[in-house]
């Protein structure tokens, strides 16, 4: 089974971002007859425009219609390549964010006659900070500046100097010509003085495991139940390995039980695996609702959580706004209660800027109405993270990268019966559009 590598390419709208990608299929022999016919007639300098092969969205954006994340698959050697097309504004850095939650690795470019920029790094930071590791910094333009080796390493040491703030980045810094393709498939011969690695290269060499949290982590998307012997849980298995006679744990009851059956697309196997859309059986009963969790030990929940928060919305954060809350698949309701400070992303400071707007970057406070099982996000983005949705709009208006779990003041919960309970869990079994809040810990 070949491996695949999700990446993404940053940058400045005028960085090369399509030129890189296109040129680089081409180089890589990787562009059919149609495609190459299509890019339309060469420049001047004979070479053909293949940031033309990015037209749809060069259109969209010219339209001023939100652009999303596009996708393009392509090949580096034995494994398959991923790669999100995300564009360079500033005001869409919404679609950055989307497109960097996937990926294993970075490519950053800068341009050779500009340096290390604004946009270099916001976008380092922010794909730091969403739990990518591997960064590849194609220093563009290179022809532009005459393959000039002493511009480059300049650029270098910028950019090292500035990777001191990313912890376990692993960096590799490449000059590159995206016009020429120079260094895109193999080393250029206009760059004597540079040793190292091409682009292709480095995507060969580079790691597509991530660390994820240690242990099971299925967070129930569906429960299936096509006739009165058969009860299954469904989800994404985001961490770990399952197989019958394991014992899990479900959250938020507490209680366990053993694995009698596991499935995958229809039919019945051994073991499943992290990363594979599943359905398991237990051997007894157990109230299990949409969103709820199967582990294999405790996990941290709470409702108070510290962390990250991207602001995506045009509109900005409305304090004391109460908002839909999604955490996997399971639905609740919370507010930001406290704005702890906002990323400088010039200095990478930050700063005490009370209001979030559009693409503002910043640490938060969130308070959940309900006790919420995360991870750490550095630890696991599926599960260490949250979306906020504004009730009015439905739209999704912020990213939270959870950080710290608060201890729970739980003084303030009005008393719950017992058959309030019972009510409550028959309420979110049988009609999870509901979306009833569990108070079975309350």
């Amino acid at each position: 089974m070949q491996e695949t590598l999700k990446l993404l390419t940053c940058g400045s709208v005028d960085d090369g971002k399509s030129t890189l990608i296109g040129r680089f299929l081409y180089e890589t022999g990787q562009l059919y007859a149609d495609q190459l016919a299509s890019l339309g007639e060469p420049d001047e300098n004979g070479e053909l425009p293949f940031a033309n092969l990015l037209d749809g969205l060069e259109a969209e954006r010219s339209q001023g219609i939100t652009i999303d994340v596009a996708w393009r698959f392509a090949e580096a050697g034995s494994r398959h390549l991923i790669i999100a097309d995300t564009p360079g504004h500033e005001q869409y850095t919404r679609n950055m964010v989307t497109g960097a939650s996937h990926c294993d690795l970075a490519i950053i470019l800068v341009d050779a006659r500009k340096g290390i920029i604004r946009q270099t790094r916001r976008h380092s930071f922010l794909c730091h900070l969403l739990g990518i590791r591997q960064f590849v910094v194609a220093v563009n333009k290179m022809d532009a500046v005459g393959y000039d080796e002493q511009t480059f390493k300049a650029i270098e040491a910028d950019y090292y100097k500035l990777a001191e703030r990313m912890p376990g980045a692993n960096i590799k810094v490449l000059p590159v010509s995206a016009l020429k393709g120079d260094n895109l498939a193999k080393l250029s011969g206009n760059m004597p003085w540079y040793h190292g690695m091409s682009l292709l290269g480095a995507l060969e060499d580079a790691s597509v495991s991530r660390p994820e949290v240690d242990g099971v982590r299925l967070p129930v998307q569906t429960i299936l139940r096509p006739n009165q012997d058969f009860r299954g849980f469904a989800g994404t298995l985001f961490a770990g390995q399952v197989q019958p006679g394991d014992s899990l744990y479900h959250w938020p009851s507490g209680k366990n039980a053993l694995v009698s059956h596991v499935w995958r697309a229809g039919e019945e196997v051994g073991a499943i695996h992290a990363g594979e859309a599943v359905t398991v059986q237990l051997d007894r009963e157990i109230d299990i609702s949409r969103g709820d969790w199967l582990t294999n030990g405790p996990v941290t929940a709470a409702r108070t959580w510290k962390g990250w928060l991207v602001w995506l919305d045009d509109e900005g954060h409305q304090q004391g706004k109460r908002y839909r809350i999604k955490a996997a698949s399971r639905w609740t309701w919370g507010q930001v209660s406290e704005i702890r400070g906002q990323l400088n992303v010039d200095n990478w400071t930050i700063g005490e800027e009370a209001d979030f707007k559009a693409n503002s970057i910043g640490q938060v406070t969130l308070q959940l109405e309900e006790s919420q099982a995360l991870d750490i996000y550095q630890q696991s983005r599926h599960t260490g993270s949250l979306i906020l949705v504004d009730p009015d709009t439905q739209q999704t208006v912020a990213a939270f990268m959870a950080e710290e779990a608060v201890s729970d003041d739980t003084g303030n919960r009005p008393v719950v019966s017992q058959a309030e309970k019972e009510l409550n869990a028959y309420i979110r079994r049988h009609y999870p559009h509901w979306q009833a809040i569990d108070v079975s810990d309350w």
